[in-house]
């Protein structure tokens, strides 16, 4: 190789001239004759030694030429009065030593690596050894002074150092240093505090407050508890994107009085971290805050770390049995925050303290947010127009997009619901349904099996909010609303839910759906209504598929231990499954108007009387409805006119018999 000249401080340049010099002592006779040229050229460059007189190019003097080399190591010294001193680089890396608690033999081997990453004088020195040009566990033998077998077992490709991304050490022995460590020795910081800071920095506060997260109910209040103990433990938040999980972190972690430490973000370029450089910043996290009660961790978007690789044996994956002891170690509280559980190992998810799952915040809170976001952009909205747009099944994050995005336009709620809908399709697949205000309800204008009124107003009224009621009749007698009237008469919000929500194409997965549906509106405190049950709840002896009996079954298992308030409704009573209707705390029937209640729906929707000549029988609510918009579309105000396609529409049905003749 070629000589070059290279400037490095003193205190630099005596630490590599006495690590050339310890090499050369520690090699073997051979090896020195093979090298020697090399490490001749290195020294020559930094002494300017005149390397020909040893007669490199006699192949009858290997012995020779190897002692003579030799012979330069302890004249170096004694010329150059070489000594170890510290410097700004040693002072880091005797600080992550501490921080990992790394033993001597860890401590002299990533001291190396550390150079061979900033200086190239170093990777010189390599190359001028071993012309890959890569550190091999033999060279750091020789360049440490320490044991082959001492070094494997520290710097081996399952080694903690390995595993906390220090290192790289792959199958052929070659060792490089990890980005972590990487990012570390480049930094312009001595001072521990300095180092500290730099490498724990402190999250912002939470932008949402405690009744944001008032629907998670008693697991949220765990959550914090468990935090607020301060006893290291690890706290599972997994859900969709967008729904309030690190906000939640951020908000619980203050609430406890702690600082919160967001883990691994960014690498030293401000880029996208790998999985080691998270694990090692995780890791470093825990060894700086050891012995303090004042920080917490909030591992964001732990898929990466928190994932087992089922498919992969390499040596260099992560075994499930080092990945629970990871998450088991000692440290400060942990909040790890994952979007798809499902890719964490069972025993992964053992290892938490507690879980808790994140869904689409109920219709109030996401009224909270649209409202408040809309305040801090200065979009002003009223509070149909708030209604309207937190109406769209999105997340916190979605509706905050579509609101800044109308803002920083300068447009308004048309804009704000462009965007909402167009990001909710995104991420579903399917057009969110369209937002109309509730039509005033009196259940005194439905007809049911028993009094509507006098029902609601026990149910808002009871303290036992465990109970169950079907509503059953012909479509559109009212079911649908009657059970809106009784969450609103309650003061609880709804959790509507539809087959479409439901039934999953995959074994298992319709059961799975029921399961959570129930589960989320007992969190929420909502009352759950499955709107046209009939799938759900039908017949098993007529089944045919295994599935169609196996969410039935698992309907009842949810029934038989409700922790909220359920209504079904259905248009097939008789045809559901009898252990099903058996469950019900109460059931409903209705059914079409009488006379009288259908001249004064009449009156309500079009502001006129019916006409007398044409007695209005077997209408519901849903022909009021469906005749009212039509009315309105084509400017239609007549009563006959009206009632005749009232009772159109109930002859469609079968409500009423089709007379003989012609229609006007």
């Amino acid at each position: 190789m070629d000589c070059a000249s290279h400037d490095l401080e003193k205190a630099e340049l005596d630490i590599l001239l006495l690590t050339i010099a310890e090499t050369i002592e520690r090699m073997g006779t051979y090896q020195r004759h093979v090298v020697g040229k090399s490490l001749l050229c290195e020294l020559s460059d930094r002494f300017g030694i005149d390397a020909g007189w040893l007669g490199l190019h006699d192949r009858h003097k290997t012995s020779a030429r190897a002692a003579q080399i030799l012979q330069l190591v302890p004249a170096i010294i004694r010329a150059r009065k070489l000594r170890r001193r510290s410097n700004a680089l040693d002072k880091r890396m005797d600080w992550l030593g501490r921080a990992f608690g790394l033993d001597r033999v860890e401590r002299d081997g990533l001291n190396i690596l550390a150079r061979l990453e900033l200086f190239p004088e170093w990777r010189s020195l390599v190359e001028s050894i071993i012309r890959s040009g890569h550190l091999t566990l033999d060279l750091l033998a020789k360049m440490t002074g320490h044991g082959k077998g001492v070094l494997d077992q520290r710097f081996h490709a399952g080694s903690r150092l390995v595993r906390a991304g220090l290192i790289h050490s792959d199958a052929d022995g070659d060792i490089r240093v990890g980005q972590f460590l990487a990012r570390l020795t480049r930094m312009r910081l001595s001072r521990p505090e300095a180092l500290t800071e730099r490498l724990m920095p402190e999250a912002g506060p939470s932008r949402l407050g405690h009744h944001d997260f008032a629907h998670l109910g008693r697991e949220a209040e765990l959550a914090l508890s468990l935090v607020a103990a301060r006893k290291g433990a690890s706290i599972l938040l997994y859900g969709p994107p967008g729904t309030g999980k690190t906000e939640f972190a951020l908000h619980i972690v203050r609430s406890a009085g702690l600082i919160p430490v967001m883990a691994g973000m960014t690498d030293e370029h401000g880029d996208e971290p790998n999985r080691r450089d998270r694990i090692a910043h995780v890791t470093l996290l825990r060894e700086l805050t050891r012995g303090q009660e004042s920080h917490a961790i909030i591992a964001d978007e732990a898929d990466d770390i928190l994932h087992y690789d089922w498919s992969s044996d390499s040596r260099n994956s992560f075994s499930k049995a080092w990945l629970n002891a990871f998450v088991d170690a000692p440290g400060p509280p942990t909040i790890w925050i994952v979007n798809d559980v499902s890719s964490l190992a069972e025993t992964t998810v053992r290892r938490m303290d507690h879980a808790v799952r994140f869904d689409l915040p109920p219709a109030a809170v996401r009224r909270r947010i649209v409202g408040r976001h809309a305040r801090i952009a200065g979009l002003a909205l009223t509070g149909v127009q708030t209604s309207a747009l937190a109406a769209l099944p999105a997340s916190p994050a979605v509706l905050e997009t579509a609101v800044s995005g109308a803002a920083t336009i300068g447009g308004g709620i048309e804009d704000a619901q462009l965007i909402g809908s167009g990001l909710v399709e995104a991420l579903t697949g399917s057009p969110p349904p369209p937002f109309s205000l509730p039509a005033a309800y009196d259940p005194e204008l439905a007809r049911a099996d028993r009094d509507l009124t006098d029902l609601a107003r026990r149910l808002a009224s009871s303290a036992d909010r465990s109970w169950s009621l079907l509503f059953h009749g012909a479509s559109g007698t009212g079911k649908s609303a009657f059970a809106h009237y009784v969450a609103s008469a309650m003061g609880l919000d709804i959790q509507v839910e539809r087959g479409s929500d439901l039934l999953d194409s995959y074994v298992g997965g319709t059961e799975r759906l029921i399961a959570a549906a129930f589960h989320r509106a007992a969190r929420q405190k909502a009352v759950l209504l499955i709107d046209e049950a009939d799938d759900f709840l039908s017949d098993r002896r007529g089944a045919v598929r295994s599935w169609e009996r196996t969410m039935v079954s698992e309907m009842l298992r949810q029934m038989e231990a409700l922790r909220a308030p359920f209504i079904a409704t259905s248009n097939l009573a008789d045809r559901l499954d009898p252990a099903t209707q058996r469950r019900f705390t109460l059931q409903a029937e209705f059914k079409v108007l009488d006379e009288g209640r259908a001249n004064t729906q009449f009156r309500r929707w079009f502001g006129i009387d019916s006409p007398s000549a044409m007695p209005l029988v077997g209408l519901t609510p849903g022909d009021f409805a469906q005749v009212s918009r039509r009315a309105r579309l084509l400017g239609e105000n007549g009563a006959d006119r009206l009632a005749r396609w009232l009772l159109n529409e109930a002859r469609a049905r079968g409500a009423v018999r089709q007379p003989l003749g012609f229609r006007a």
